[in-house]
């Protein structure tokens, strides 16, 4: 009995390992993107707000990204460019450099800082509609310390793989969750 379930076990791995590289499908890198975010900083309140951004691809392997986040007092901003590629269609590596300016504006206390990030990561599209995401991030600013970040993402597609609707987790100094709508207009 043992050996039938393992033997079915295996079957099925070997049937959705060859569903997924049978596919031709791979990870688009232009795109535009916006949502909602939940932010919660481990010192600071709590707020929640909403971002946007893109990704244009610029020649076969690299591409250039944006994004503004506006969550209550504080306001993110960042640009950069990236590489990726190397596993085939439905699996990239990839790797981007971005500079990064947060600004936090209340009442009674105003904080400005810029720096850079560094971000590593892997995006793999499972079937024909489903993308994961996990990347790595070093944060590094002028004044506040350096932050190590971790996310996972996931992403559903609608219409021939152009609307994505998604959502995030990312955790280091703050956890950040967020629920986006992204479309695709090239690879």
């Amino acid at each position: 009995m043992a050996k039938t379930k393992c033997l079915l076990v295996m079957v099925a791995l070997l049937a959705a390992v060859g569903t997924v590289s049978a596919q031709e499908a791979a990870p688009k890198w232009g795109y535009i993107e916006a949502g909602y975010i939940d932010y919660s900083p481990d010192v600071g309140d709590s707020d929640n707000g909403a971002f946007a951004g893109g990704s244009i691809p610029i020649f076969k392997m690299f591409h250039i990204v944006a994004e503004y986040d506006e969550v209550g007092d504080y306001s993110f901003w960042d640009a950069g460019f990236g590489w990726h590629g190397l596993l085939g269609d439905p699996l990239d590596l990839f790797a981007e450099v971005r500079w990064q300016d947060v600004e936090f504006d209340s009442d009674s206390n105003d904080f400005s800082d810029d720096g850079y990030t560094i971000s590593a990561g892997i995006r793999w599209i499972l079937g024909q509609r489903f993308e994961l995401k996990g990347t790595a991030t070093q944060v590094e600013l002028d004044v506040a310390e350096s932050d190590t970040r971790f996310e996972g993402e996931a992403l559903f597609f609608l219409m021939e793989n152009r609307l994505g609707l998604g959502a995030s987790w990312e955790t280091g100094d703050s956890d950040t969750v967020r629920a986006f709508a992204r479309w695709n207009f090239g690879r």
